[in-house]
């Protein structure tokens, strides 16, 4: 039998007064069949908050947040890792609309390219790759705000809901890639960015000044 874990994760994106936050890189960290998933750096906002540098933006600001994932399972095990996007939560859709999201595996493809509140390339199962013990996966994200964005949307926090699936296999002498068929015994992990996890937050420093 499958065993599933859940983790909810938010994304949240939100307009307040502040300083710049410098990024220092995020993680999401397998520990293993029992410890599930480990989130850094967290915030006030949340302890699962991933999305630092996403803080205290104003119109025309475009920001990058790394993200690597990692697989620090002590039984050396080999993992495969897939993300989808739910979209924005209820209530923040038009706020989130406003900004364009860009996630890129790094060496690998553009996973999602369009408005914070869609789902577009991330609306299914997307499979980002097989984790052996120690290794690990890069994800570059960038938000990028408009320049016209005007004074309504101040102070206003948005929600997106992501997910990760981990798969978990034995790694075996020679091991080859691991085959689509699950005729082992898989253990599976679901981390979802939406109430406890992964969060954009994005703050718009005051209000947008008038041109002269």
């Amino acid at each position: 039998m499958k065993k599933i874990l859940s983790i909810l994760l938010v994304a949240v994106l939100c307009l307040t007064l502040g300083v710049p936050a410098l990024a220092a890189g995020s993680s999401v960290t397998f520990l293993g069949h029992e410890e599930g998933f480990a989130f850094a750096p967290g915030s006030v906002y949340s302890v699962s908050d991933l999305f630092e540098n996403f803080k205290d933006v104003m119109p025309g600001d475009s920001r990058s947040e790394e993200i690597t994932v990692v697989n620090e399972a002590k039984n050396n095990v080999k993992i495969k890792l897939y993300m989808r996007s739910l979209g924005a939560q209820e209530g923040t859709d038009e706020f989130l609309n406003q900004m364009n999201l860009t996630v890129t595996q790094r060496g690998d493809s553009i996973l999602f390219d369009a408005p914070a509140d869609q789902t577009a390339g991330l609306t299914e199962w997307t499979y980002l790759g097989t984790i052996y013990s120690g290794g690990e996966i890069t994800l570059d994200v960038t938000l990028t705000v408009p320049a016209e964005m005007g004074n309504d949307f101040a102070h206003e926090i948005g929600y997106i809901d992501w997910q990760f699936m981990v798969e978990e296999f034995p790694v075996e002498p020679d091991d080859p890639a691991p085959d689509t068929g699950d005729d082992r015994q898989i253990g599976l992990y679901m981390g979802l960015m939406g109430l406890c996890g992964v969060i954009l937050v994005v703050a718009i420093i005051g209000k947008k000044k008038k041109a002269k």
